[in-house]
């Protein structure tokens, strides 16, 4: 075990190292500017040594102090509330270092300010007949997803809800139901015990750098509406019928705001499978199949909108960024985001059960990363598949001890992340 351990250690950074270096040199090369001035991350790194630093260390302290003895003791829906509640902390924590609104201004800047666009349309129905003829005259990450969010934003404001604020609880409800969505996923695969030392490490991850931006709301809705869907592939009758029709609708809705997020469905697919719970898949894909359906009413259909969006990105930096560099260094971006206690973890998880859920998460990061749809800033479009992987973490965790030593590395890579790199998320 500890030599599988400390090749994980050596193999983590040496990736990310790997990745700079031979980054560097792609750049220099490169005929357009790639976008990743902090290579191979998105932004520039500039160190910024302020108090603000004080406050994500202050709860990364009391999360590596009291999370994992809370984890192991408190009954099963508190813990869900527990890892709800520390994982909005541990976000803002880590966002306000950046000072001003900078740390939280990224779904206003990407989605928020182009709401107009629905309005300008004639409204809704109008807005999504002409969304994928339109795809050259609209904004970059309106080419890039489905309307949903957009539609989302402008509803709220109709209601009065508008502004970076809105935006913020937005975002913080997906960083919380993403997390408890892992933890429950966990639970239902692996066990109870797993889960619990499992759950201070969906918190506590470098991941939280990047959690204020549109993408841990997608990540949210698809990994309830996964979660549901596991959960009712251990239940019989009507009750796995409707919980499975509850999650298909769920996963539905995300399919509308992230095309990307479809590969969440190998998760579904490999619980369903290990269970034969053939009646629940079909339930949950035939809910989620209404709700993409739907649009069609107004002549949008998903598939054109995928089409369109894989035109758009080769048409511009995607056509530009080398397929085989950035096949490594998402990768290397991904391993900085789940941290070295997960490294860690994958390398010595050995129960099959608990294989299962950071596995098929792994599957879906390897199915983005051949896509060739994901080059440079994995760290905000892979945020919805980050916290299966995570959950790994919790394999190294079996005694309160050593879960603070490796908690306290996941909180100190974050740390010198959010110091040392300025990003827009």
């Amino acid at each position: 075990m500890r030599r599988r351990v400390a090749v994980a250690l050596v193999l983590w950074p040496a990736l990310l190292i790997v990745a700079r270096l031979w980054g560097l040199e792609v750049v220099e090369d490169a005929d357009a500017d790639l976008k990743v001035g902090a290579v191979p991350f998105y932004g520039r790194w500039e160190l910024l040594a302020s108090w603000r630093l004080l406050v994500p260390v202050a709860a990364g302290l009391m999360a590596v102090a009291l999370l994992p003895r809370l984890a192991r003791t408190v009954r099963p829906t508190r813990l869900l509330v527990l890892v709800a509640l520390a994982a909005v902390v541990w976000s803002l924590a880590l966002a306000v270092v950046d000072p001003g609104d900078t740390g939280f201004g990224d779904i206003q800047y990407a989605y928020g300010r182009h709401v107009h666009l629905v309005d300008d349309a004639g409204g809704p129905a109008e807005f999504l007949r002409g969304y994928v003829a339109n795809q050259d005259s609209v904004p970059v990450h309106l080419q890039a997803h489905p309307p949903g969010l957009v539609l989302v934003l402008w509803s709220l404001g109709e209601l009065g809800l508008s502004g970076i604020g809105v935006q913020t609880v937005l975002a913080m409800a997906g960083v919380a139901a993403g997390a408890v969505a892992a933890v429950v996923i966990v639970r239902e695969v692996a066990g109870d015990r797993f889960a619990r030392s499992a759950a201070p490490f969906v918190v506590l991850a470098p991941a939280a750098v990047w959690h204020t931006n549109a993408d841990v709301v997608f990540g949210g809705v698809a990994l309830s509406g996964v979660a549901l869907v596991v959960f009712a592939t251990g239940r019989s009758g009507r009750r796995a019928v409707l919980v499975a029709v509850a999650g298909g609708v769920l996963f539905g809705v995300a399919l509308l705001l992230s095309y990307g997020v479809a590969l969440l469905a190998v998760p579904i697919a490999v619980a369903a499978g290990w269970r034969r719970a053939w009646r629940v898949l079909l339930a949950s894909a035939g809910a989620g199949a209404a709700v993409v359906l739907a649009p069609l009413a107004w002549d949008f259909w998903w598939l054109d909108g995928l089409a369109a969006t894989r035109e758009q990105y080769y048409a511009g930096v995607g056509a530009d960024r080398p397929y085989t560099y950035f096949a490594v260094a998402n990768l290397a971006v991904f391993a900085a985001a789940i941290g070295p206690a997960t490294a860690a973890g994958l390398a010595v998880l050995r129960e099959r059960r608990a294989w299962l859920v950071p596995g098929s998460g792994l599957g879906v990061v390897l199915l983005a990363d051949l896509s060739g749809l994901s080059s440079a800033e994995t760290e905000r479009i892979w945020q919805p598949f980050m916290p299966l992987v995570l959950i790994a973490a919790g394999a190294v965790a079996s005694s309160a001890p050593r879960a603070r030593w490796w908690l306290a590395a996941q909180g100190a890579t974050a740390v010198v992340l959010q110091a040392a790199l300025r990003s827009p998320w």
